[in-house]
C-alpha cells in the first residue's frame, strides 16, 4: 500500500510537471543518487531537532523517506504528505528530502521550525496534542492556529515584524451528499394499450392523458365533453379528463323525468 501511493503521488507530481511518469521518476532517482553522493541525503540536508525523525501529524517514523510542508517547518511521512499536496500550496508546500532540490532558503526556514516547535505553538493557543490528532487532517490546517503559524513563519522568512493575533479562517468546504431522486408522478414509458377499454394506440388512435388520475386512455375514454377545470387550478381552462373521473350525464328517456 506504501509503494502504491508513493507512486500515485510522483505520478501527481509528473503531470504538473507535464512530464510522463517514468522521465519524472529517472530524474528523481538522479537527483537523488547526486545528493547522496554530496553527503545531503535525506534528513541532512537540513537541520533537525528533537521529534524530526517521526511525522507531525501520525507519529509514523519518517526517517528514511521524510517529507516536509514548507509553510509550517515540519517533517511528514508520505502519506501525510499526499493529504497535504490536496490542501493547496496556499496551506501546505510539500518537499521530499530525498527526491527534491531543496533550496537554501527552504532549508534555512527549516532550521528555524521544526516539529517541536510548531507542537509547542500549538499548545501555547490552546491547542494540546491530543486534540489536535482528535481533528480530521485537512480540517488541523484550516484552524486559526495554524493559520496564524503560517504567517508568523513567512514573517520571519521576509524579516519583517510576526503578527500575534489569530485570525477567522473559513474551514475547507465538504462534498454535499448527492440527494436520492423523488418519485415522480409521469409513469416511465408510454403504455401501448389504454387503461380503460384496452384499445391499443397506433397512428390514428393518439394517448390521452387525464389530467385528473393520469391514466393514458384513447379518446372514446377522454371525450371532449369530460373536460372539466381541475380544483385549485386558477389560470387556464378546462383540461381532458377520463370518463371514469368524469362520468357521461345520464340520458334522459321518453316518459321519464320532470315534464
Amino acid at each position: 500500500a506504501l509503494l502504491a501511493q508513493s507512486r500515485s503521488l510522483l505520478a501527481l507530481c509528473a503531470r504538473s510537471a507535464g512530464v510522463d511518469f517514468e522521465t519524472y521518476r529517472a530524474v528523481r532517482q538522479r537527483r537523488a543518487a547526486a545528493a547522496a553522493q554530496r553527503g545531503l541525503g535525506g534528513m541532512a540536508r537540513v537541520a533537525t531537532g528533537p521529534g524530526d525523525e517521526q511525522c507531525f501529524d501520525c507519529d509514523a517514523p519518517c526517517a528514511q523517506d521524510a517529507w516536509i510542508s514548507l509553510n509550517h517547518a515540519t517533517f511528514l511521512c508520505i502519506q501525510c504528505a499526499g493529504t497535504h499536496r490536496a490542501l493547496g500550496v496556499h496551506i501546505s508546500f510539500v518537499r521530499s528530502l530525498e527526491l527534491d532540490d531543496i533550496k537554501a532558503s527552504e532549508a534555512a526556514l527549516m532550521g528555524q521550525g521544526g516539529n517541536a516547535r510548531f507542537r509547542d505553538f500549538l499548545l501555547g493557543k490552546g491547542v494540546p496534542r491530543h486534540v489536535w490528532l482528535a481533528l480530521a487532517l485537512d480540517l488541523r490546517y484550516h484552524t486559526p492556529a495554524a493559520d496564524l503559524y503560517r504567517r508568523v513563519l513567512a514573517a520571519e522568512a521576509a524579516g519583517r515584524a510576526p503578527p500575534a493575533e489569530m485570525e477567522r479562517v473559513r474551514p475547507p468546504s465538504r462534498t454535499a451528499v448527492p440527494r436520492r431522486p423523488t418519485a415522480v408522478s409521469k409513469p416511465v414509458g408510454l403504455p401501448p394499450a389504454c387503461a380503460l377499454c384496452k384499445r391499443r394506440f397506433w397512428l390514428l388512435e393518439r394517448r390521452h392523458r387525464c389530467r385528473k388520475c393520469g391514466r393514458c386512455v384513447c379518446a372514446a375514454c377522454s371525450p371532449d365533453e369530460s373536460s372539466r377545470q381541475l380544483s385549485g387550478q386558477e389560470q387556464g381552462g378546462p383540461v381532458r379528463q377520463c370518463v371514469l373521473c368524469v362520468p357521461k350525464a345520464a340520458r334522459t328517456l321518453p316518459g321519464i323525468g320532470p315534464a
